[in-house]
């Protein structure tokens, strides 16, 4: 049973969470100080690290519930029956809606992707998270059923693929005043990514890799 102390610890820490998110919905990660989170949940600066060892540990953390929420609530609902085309065009589509949804996620994804860059950024646990968020939406491209398999790195590439176009194609739309809707990006993959996908599943059949 949590006790009354466990359970201040519980609360405190999603309070951090939930003031971060807020914050860099609001300014940014580059923007936001491990104080100004602090300070929105009245405490210290110093027991932040009672909780999380850096600010990139909150940014990791928030980005997985990010990718759990997609996964759980959007990506979980397509169906592997589906055509290549039709699921390359779905996942796109539920991105999309995903972001709609949680815009809060939107600048999140961005900057953190951009942190991940940084050579001085100590941010493993980060990489690890986008690692397996592009493989989750890999393997919902080229489900089991289709009877093949895919390198995990291959199929990352081709998550990589969607979900950047989707990402910075609804960025730029955003950045010139216009609407936030990804039809176009949509129409591309869904035109030009099986094409690709079947010529690599060709190559992959006449010589497997090692």
């Amino acid at each position: 049973m949590e006790t009354r102390r466990e359970r201040k610890k519980r609360q405190t820490r999603q309070a951090l969470l939930d003031a971060a998110m807020t914050l860099f919905a609001e300014r940014g990660i580059y923007g936001t100080r491990v104080e100004d989170i602090t300070e929105r949940v009245d405490l210290g600066k110093g027991a932040f690290y009672n909780y999380f060892p850096s600010k990139d540990a909150v940014i990791a953390e928030l980005v997985a519930r990010g990718v759990e929420r997609f996964d759980s609530g959007y990506l979980s609902k397509l169906n592997g029956s589906r055509s290549l085309a039709e699921r390359v065009g779905e996942i796109a589509r539920l991105h999309d809606a995903f972001l709609d949804g949680h815009p809060q996620y939107a600048l999140l994804l961005h900057q953190a992707r951009g942190l991940l860059q940084l050579k001085e950024s100590n941010v493993e646990k980060l990489g690890g998270v986008f690692s397996a968020y592009l493989l989750r939406v890999g393997r919902a491209l080229t489900p089991a059923s289709d009877g093949e398999s895919w390198p995990d790195d291959e199929l990352r590439d081709l998550a990589a693929a969607v979900m950047g176009s989707v990402a910075g194609y609804r960025s730029f739309r955003i950045a010139a005043n216009l609407p936030a809707h990804t039809n176009t990006a949509t129409q591309i993959l869904t035109l030009g990514l099986p094409e690709l996908m079947q010529r690599r599943r060709a190559e992959y059949r006449a010589a497997p890799p090692e």
